[in-house]
């Protein structure tokens, strides 16, 4: 037996693994897996996937291996090869958090939610502090409108990752939803702060924004909106931004600034039909008077 440095992997694209262990493999084993490592980096993940074979032929209890070669299956789109090997990671190492996650959201964005349910919930019966399980679980929660059962899940997340940026940011939604706003304004500042992207940063003002709206806390709202403005990338965020200031700028009377904003909105054709009708209004009052 040789002894093989596994080396620290981290996938692009959101599904994460950090291996730095070294761990007792046969020599063709771990020179097979770390080639699959040195492809994945490179995106061949075609390539990638032979040589994770190797590692698994040459090694009957290689779970990490199995969980790189069900990564880059799902690169590939390639879903029920990535499945499958997800559940052999799993068999391998009953304990692979990790791996348990990256099923469940493989479930989840194959609308097998059921299964994604009990997937999330196997990993926290045996780390019930994991923040990526608590926070898929409760994402799922908060996408059916199950809110109550979905902030615990949330706060426990965000307790187990102080800088959960995402976390936070689904927290400030239930909370919302809620119609607990002092404390959604919290959770989506706290998303501001722990997020390092600028462009994520900016999808969390507009969803303060939002909040600050309905608490008619405007001045606040029209700061946080300018501010999805410039940091968000997403036209129809941009596009929701310029619509509620044109919606609190006419609640203030200044009809003119908030047309101009109301125009910018209608750009998007999300938001189009709402922001021509609030133009109507302003050119044609008399048509909406009682």
């Amino acid at each position: 037996m040789k002894k093989i440095l596994f080396l620290s992997f981290i996938l692009l694209f959101g599904l994460e693994l950090a291996l730095a262990q070294e761990d007792a493999r046969n020599a063709e084993a771990g020179q097979a897996y770390n080639s699959g490592l040195e492809l994945a980096r490179k995106e061949k993940f075609k390539e990638a996937v032979a040589e994770f074979k190797k590692a698994v032929a040459a090694d009957a209890n290689f779970p990490q291996a199995h969980y790189m070669l069900a990564v880059c299956y799902k690169k590939l789109s390639d879903y029920k090869n990535a499945e499958a090997q997800f559940k052999e990671a799993i068999n391998k190492d009953s304990k692979f958090e990790v791996a348990y996650v990256a099923l469940a959201n493989l479930q989840a964005e194959m609308d097998r939610i059921t299964d994604a349910i009990n997937t999330f919930s196997a990993a926290l019966a045996f780390s019930p502090n994991s923040a990526k399980a608590n926070y898929g679980l409760g994402k799922i929660y908060y996408d059916q409108k199950k809110f109550t059962n979905a902030l615990p899940l949330l706060e426990k997340a965000t307790q187990a990752d102080a800088n959960y940026s995402l976390a936070y940011s689904v927290k400030g939604l239930t909370l919302k939803a809620l119609r607990r706003y002092e404390e959604a304004e919290k959770a989506f500042q706290s998303a501001i702060d722990t997020e390092r992207k600028r462009t994520s940063k900016g999808t969390f003002y507009y969803y303060l924004g939002e909040v600050h709206m309905l608490e008619k806390k405007y001045n606040q709202a029209i700061d946080a909106f300018n501010n999805a403005l410039k940091m968000s990338r997403s036209a129809i965020k941009k596009a929701g931004a310029n619509f509620n200031l044109g919606k609190i700028y006419q609640s203030m009377g200044q009809n003119q600034k908030a047309r101009q904003y109301f125009k910018d909105a209608a750009k998007n054709s999300s938001w189009k039909q709402a922001a021509e009708y609030e133009i109507d209004i302003i050119d044609n009052p008399s048509k909406y008077s009682n």
